[in-house]
């Protein structure tokens, strides 16, 4: 059983991905903190309140708001085209008595961190912001964790806010650059890989055949919510009737690293200059100015293998 968090701003991919934890038998969520991106922290808690509630786990799941805003005090939010005026593609779930936690979310992350020693698995789907200020306030942190799963970046392929950024490293620049160079075991899961893995029509209309009757509720979830997704893939990428798989994939990894192969490389994160802002800083000269400890940069998966896993979690009796 691994035990992560999983830091998100909670859209509608994201929810896939939390849906997805939450029913996972390998997996056991131990909270679910949240920052700006999608949408604002607070409504990211408040959708991942209410996945909670449409999950029906069985067992409590605390949700921490986190980042408003990146660590320089810029907020960007997601164009409402993408994930919908609430982050969910506008699908109305219903409301839980849940409440968020009343403490940071960096503090929340330090504190599962010493009381996992060394089993905790950190599941980033957004900024990296959380996880900058808690490295911030614990230095130690990265002896703490004992693996860092980030959807973020892009290497060998263009980016989706820039032609050289993703949209997760762009948003924090500085953060992300102050992870990447911490020394965690980190594993990369950028578009190199989500790009080239795709929901389509075909796992929606199996998920709705084979969905086990206890999972009903989330497949009904997903099937509107991602009806909204398809409609800006068709309108930014000419895909018709499909979507990329970004967040689904870190969770899937941080289940299983097997559905990857990686690339390991010292890396950073441009934050000085805004033409290149979010591009990811490699230096593979032999004596290289990038010293610090590697990450691993998943390269290639095995899509059809990912897919199967990410629907089979809701499919049964």
């Amino acid at each position: 059983m691994r035990r992560i968090i999983i830091d998100a701003d909670t859209g509608i991919d994201d929810s896939i991905a939390i849906l997805y934890a939450l029913t996972s038998e390998n997996l056991h969520v131990e909270g679910i903190t949240t920052c700006f991106g999608n949408s604002g922290a607070g409504q990211s808690a408040e959708n991942s309140i209410r996945l909670i509630k449409l999950s029906a786990c069985g067992y409590d799941v605390p949700v921490v708001m986190g980042a408003e805003c990146s660590l320089e005090g810029e907020y960007q939010s997601a164009p409402k085209h993408i994930h919908g005026e609430n982050g969910i593609g506008n699908v109305e779930l219903p409301e839980s008595e849940q409440k968020p936690l009343d403490m940071a979310a960096e503090d929340f992350i330090i504190k599962k961190a010493d009381e996992l020693d060394g089993e905790l698995i950190l599941v980033t789907t957004g900024r990296l912001t959380n996880l900058a200020k808690a490295l911030m306030k614990e230095p130690k942190l990265p002896c703490k964790i004992k693996k860092v799963v980030s959807m973020g970046g892009c290497l060998d392929t263009h980016g989706n806010v820039t032609p050289y950024a993703e949209a997760n490293i762009y948003g924090d620049p500085r953060a992300a650059d102050m992870v990447l160079r911490a020394g965690f075991n980190m594993i990369l899961v950028g578009l190199d890989v989500t790009t080239k893995t795709f929901i389509t029509a075909k796992e929606l209309s199996d998920l709705d055949a084979y969905c086990a009757e206890k999972n009903r509720p989330m497949a009904d979830y997903m099937q509107k919510a991602l009806k909204h997704y398809f409609g800006f893939h068709s309108l930014t990428e000419g895909m018709t009737g499909c979507c990329f798989v970004h967040d689904p994939l870190a969770v899937l990894i941080a289940e299983d690293a097997s559905l990857g192969e990686y690339k390991m490389l010292s890396l950073g994160a441009e934050y000085k200059s805004e033409d290149f802002r979010g591009m990811l800083l490699r230096d593979g000269r032999y004596q290289s100015t990038i010293t610090h400890h590697e990450v691993a940069v998943c390269t290639r998966v095995d899509p059809a293998r990912a897919i199967r896993r990410l629907f089979g979690a809701f499919q049964g009796k």
